[in-house]
């Protein structure tokens, strides 16, 4: 049975694209059978990675009829295949409100791919709110994930929306609504630097989640260093743990150790399965020697 994640934030320009693509890269090359779901209009999921073959529908048809048939494009990345963005319009938005019911159609399509995957992301747009499609992946989700700025002030506001968020969700007490409930939620600290603020916001944001969601938000431990390495990975269209798979002269650890180690707290029973794959095409090692040669 699929684990079905759902990246959400209620802010925009956080992180949820980059993390939803590289968190299903590093899976496929731990031998995982993944499918990301771009449920963003802006489409920046559907143009991460090249593909080796497209499908003719995407999102919309996924959606609105409940059936994955024709929705599902392969990547370039053995194991991981994707759903892409058709609806710049957000025709989508409009149709998910004419109807309570039309929530579940994300959940009844994704129960149809439960056996052919081992891992189902779903990025979603969160800058304009909740969103009728983020409230739709949530409750398709097992799990959400959030990428959290350590910076005190934005998390401050990040805490206030965000849990906000997650509490509009849910039904008041004893109310049946027959829709799912909202999952837990993970949040995963972004572009943390070594200064003793950043740190000291990441501490007092643990345990912010944690008081102010009543245990629904937890936070981490792996943190995402502030590094080129993640824009740059982007610009190539690749995993940024292939792109970046040792770091020579710095304590920071590499993009390929830190998600790894985010697999690994995530998913303990993949602890011990290292990310494999074809360097044929040299682009990793360049970049390993480049780092020598800069370190």
């Amino acid at each position: 049975m699929a684990k079905k994640y759902a990246v959400v934030s209620t802010k925009g320009g956080v992180g949820k694209t980059t993390l939803t693509a590289n968190l299903g890269g590093i899976l496929a090359d731990m031998g995982q059978k993944v499918l990301i779901i771009d449920a963003d209009h802006q489409q920046s999921l559907s143009s991460y990675y090249r593909l080796a073959s497209k499908a003719e529908k995407g999102l919309h048809k996924l959606v609105t009829t409940a059936d994955p048939q024709g929705c599902i494009s392969q990547t370039e990345i053995p194991n991981l295949h994707i759903v892409l963005s058709d609806d710049p319009d957000k025709t989508i938005n409009t149709w998910l409100r004419q109807s309570s019911s039309h929530f579940q159609y994300l959940q009844a399509a994704l129960l149809r791919l439960d056996e052919q995957y081992d891992y189902i992301i779903i990025d979603t747009k969160g800058a304009d709110g909740t969103g009728e499609l983020q409230e739709m992946a949530i409750r398709a989700s097992d799990a959400l994930l959030s990428p959290i700025a350590p910076e005190w002030i934005a998390a401050k506001e990040f805490i206030r929306n965000t849990v906000g968020m997650l509490r509009r969700l849910e039904p008041p007490p004893g109310i049946q609504t027959g829709l799912p409930a909202v999952p837990p939620m993970f949040g995963l600290i972004y572009g943390l630097d070594r200064s003793s603020d950043t740190k000291l916001a990441a501490q007092e944001l643990r345990k912010a989640f944690y008081a102010e969601s009543r245990g629904k938000i937890s936070i981490l431990d792996t943190v995402i260093p502030s590094m080129a390495a993640y824009n740059q990975a982007a610009g190539r269209q690749m995993p940024v743990h292939r792109f970046e798979v040792k770091r020579y002269g710095s304590p920071t650890p590499s993009a390929h150790d830190t998600m790894l180690e985010m697999v690994c707290e995530l998913l303990p029973h993949l602890s011990d399965v290292t990310p494999q794959w074809d360097s044929a095409a040299g682009i990793n090692e360049a970049v390993d020697k480049e780092a020598i040669n800069n370190g």
